[in-house]
């Protein structure tokens, strides 16, 4: 990209918006490449840092998706038997 920014999938960016031309108009403005397929009327969780860069100050953005493992889900503190100790 012409801003600096290398896409990465799940990352993406948000750059002041210098070319404000009313109230209405953002304040931030960019890019996120998304790594999973969404529908329509699902929320797409995300993460933000603010960075400052030799271009100016940007939000560096992430898709917030982790989800615990579906083994591991409702399983922890998990039992464990003598069989499952190696020693």
């Amino acid at each position: 990209m012409s801003n600096g920014h290398i896409a990465q999938m799940g990352k993406g960016v948000l750059f002041m918006n210098e070319k404000r031309t009313n109230e209405k108009s953002p304040d931030w403005k960019g890019t996120i490449l998304l790594s999973e397929d969404y529908k329509a009327g699902q929320v797409v969780k995300l993460a933000g840092w603010t960075k400052n860069t030799p271009k100016g100050q940007l939000i560096s953005l992430s898709e917030d998706n982790w989800k615990p493992p579906a083994a591991a889900a409702g399983t922890y503190p998990r039992e464990v038997n003598d069989n499952d100790v190696p020693f």
